[in-house]
């Protein structure tokens, strides 16, 4: 990578010290992960504290765009009001053993995804709906994948498509139906 970034660098702002670029790049490396250490800290957190309340834990997965509350139109808020705790696949695609999938599987939000469906389904509190967004392509391919992963498991899929909401009263209804499907599932 620093070879590349020293490429296109000096290829746009002319000669850049090796040193420059070589620092900046472990620096960026460094700080991506203080991040995810603190995401999975605090999905540790959230889960511990869920598991000891006895309340049922939502894997919301999505793009790193769907974080933004005018994309994601406030759904994680949603499933808390149905007593659900929410983390993200971030916070829990590293606890999942190396499985291999059915496609090709080149992309990171897309392994993370995957190894999140696979752990949810060795969770017996645990489950994933995974926001999506058409204009996106390759949702496409994520969508069948983790619904198949999910599937396999003995898990629902459920599957929001963040593009066609226009207001949350239908989101709402899903979460009911998943939440009401959950519970019938336990009772039998």
């Amino acid at each position: 990578f620093t070879k590349k970034m020293t490429a296109v660098m000096e290829r746009e702002f002319g000669p850049i010290p090796h040193g420059e670029i070589k620092a900046a790049v472990e620096a960026a490396y460094g700080e991506y992960e203080r991040h995810m250490k603190q995401i999975r800290e605090k999905g540790a957190e959230i889960m511990a504290a869920a598991r000891k309340e006895g309340r049922r834990i939502i894997v919301l997965a999505g793009r790193p765009y769907h974080v933004d509350p005018e994309v994601n139109h406030g759904i994680d808020t949603l499933i808390t009001q149905f007593g659900a705790a929410v983390v993200t696949e971030d916070s829990v695609s590293q606890l999942a053993e190396p499985f291999k999938t059915t496609v090709l599987n080149q992309w990171t939000y897309h392994a993370r995804l995957y190894a999140a469906a696979k752990y949810c389904c060795s969770q017996p509190d645990m489950d994933l709906v995974q926001l999506v967004s058409f204009g996106c392509g390759v949702d496409a391919i994520t969508t069948d994948e983790t619904r198949e992963i999910l599937r396999e498991g003995g898990k629902l899929y459920t599957q929001l498509k963040i593009d066609e909401i226009t207001n949350l009263g239908a989101v709402r209804i899903r979460l009911r139906s998943l939440f009401a499907a959950l519970e019938e599932q336990e009772e039998t």
